[in-house]
């Protein structure tokens, strides 16, 4: 097993030796190191942009799909990463849902505009899909589970079938949901700014939210027998918990009762 994975390995680290590069992300206002360059990003997400109009095709509603271009091309003008292209499009899918891809390429659910009840919810929602985007989310992801990979490959030649990388694995599991919770409370508070400088309501995200949170009650928050999904078990966080980030956002604090409403 060793042996075999030696080579793996090896070409790993020297690939990620000679690509590192280090950028300030203007969204996050941090310092980070990538291996992904923008034009890299940008090709990975037309191809992901082409899987998914084959799987879920576009709405034939040409009004619908000018509402949601205007809308977002009016928030890409005010956010952090001006030198993407940024698409969006509505596609056939009855879930209250919503998607971005890397390199700008945002999905719409039909489902879910037809549930929206204002441009500002609307708006809302594609805020807080251009912010994964502008904060660099999807590509952070991907590094990190590349990474993960080759810790796990490093802990399976060192255990050497001794069971020892399965908790690895495990471990590196949770840390991942962990970081990807905390990206959707980062896309909260962008996408609440992103709309404030666009002109439009961002209280309509906490409007929406509560709304969501009717929706996916029960289909995403509980498991058989009232039993409340644990938090280190969900990739996105708990609706309270995303409530409470865009007033603090907005406001500064949040109110009494929301810190309250939070499971944790």
């Amino acid at each position: 097993m060793m042996s075999r994975l030696r080579p793996v390995l090896l070409v790993a680290v020297l690939v990620l030796a000679g690509c590192i590069r280090s950028n300030y992300n203007l969204a996050t206002h941090r310092q980070e190191h990538t291996i992904t360059s923008d034009d890299k990003e940008v090709a990975i997400g037309r191809k992901l942009a082409r899987e998914v109009v084959k799987e879920l095709p576009l709405v034939a509603d040409e009004g619908m799909q000018e509402r949601v271009r205007t809308i977002g091309q009016r928030l890409v003008a005010v956010c952090d990463r001006q030198e993407l292209v940024y698409e969006f499009a509505v596609v056939k899918h009855d879930d209250v849902n919503a998607f971005s891809l890397p390199g700008g390429y945002v999905f719409v659910n039909e489902g879910l505009v037809k549930e929206i009840e204002t441009d500002d919810e609307l708006a809302g929602v594609l805020a807080h899909e251009i912010a994964h985007v502008a904060a660099r989310h999807s590509v952070k992801r991907f590094e990190t589970g590349l990474a993960a990979q080759l810790a796990q490959l490093a802990a399976m030649a060192a255990s050497r079938g001794s069971g020892g990388a399965g908790g690895i694995g495990m471990a590196l599991q949770s840390a991942q949901l962990a970081y990807a919770r905390q990206d959707e409370l980062e896309a909260d508070r962008l996408g609440a700014r992103y709309m404030k400088q666009a002109g439009f309501d961002p209280t309509a995200m906490l409007t929406f939210l509560r709304r969501l949170q009717d929706i996916e009650h029960d289909k995403l928050h509980y498991m058989p027998r009232g039993i409340v999904r644990p938090n280190y078990a969900m990739s996105h966080p708990y609706v309270p918990d995303r409530i409470r980030a865009i007033k603090e956002e907005l406001f500064g604090v949040a109110d009494y009762v929301d810190y309250l409403n939070s499971p944790n």
